[in-house]
């Protein structure tokens, strides 16, 4: 296991677990500028720490990363990688938030959960207790929201909670730009991480 504070290089930083880092340029495209892809990604955290046996890159403490218009602020974020190749980057936090902008003229699209995780092998994206996706005012909460990328489907739920239930709210400008609830709706499910 090899441990690192702050900006410190250790002794021995393999190559791969560079290429991990690389792995934020994986992130949903449907939710970036088209020129995210080319900026360099900064990550920001108190400590890092990479555990070649188990394939992780753990940042802890007040965990900002960043590449271009994409934005994740977590207390923990966890890169996952097997074979030299990134398959899940999981950010916790109370809460995680990651934030884009999907389009130049568009509205930011605003993730929030306790647990925020990205699996790269299914592409997709859920969110975990006390989820929220916001876009331009349109607002859906829930316990979890799934966001199947590949299938542009978003499912969220309150998993049988009684007091919490899943709520989606629809500004009234959303509703005569487009004259349809469900299409404010679709809207959102299509843009959202």
């Amino acid at each position: 296991m090899q441990y690192l504070r702050g900006f410190k290089t250790p002794r021995r930083w393999p190559l791969r677990a560079l290429i991990a880092v690389l792995a934020l340029s994986e992130l949903p495209p449907s939710f970036a500028l088209p020129n995210d892809r080319m900026q360099p990604i900064t990550i920001d955290a108190d400590t890092a720490e990479h555990d070649e046996q188990a394939g992780t890159i753990t940042y802890a403490g007040a965990v900002i990363m960043q590449q271009g218009s994409m934005r994740i602020d977590a207390d923990k974020v966890v890169i996952h990688s097997a074979k030299d190749r990134v398959t899940k980057i999981v950010a916790k936090g109370q809460p995680a938030s990651y934030q884009q902008q999907p389009q130049a003229a568009g509205e930011q699209v605003v993730a929030k959960a306790k647990q925020i995780e990205y699996n790269l092998e299914q592409d997709s994206l859920k969110l975990t207790d006390n989820a929220s996706l916001q876009q331009g005012g349109t607002r859906l909460s829930g316990t979890t929201i799934e966001y199947d990328v590949r299938k542009a489907v978003v499912k969220a739920d309150s998993e049988g909670r009684t007091n919490e239930r899943v709520r989606m709210v629809i500004p009234p400008k959303a509703l005569h730009q487009t004259g349809e609830a469900v299409e404010a709706s679709s809207s959102l499910s299509e843009q959202a991480p």
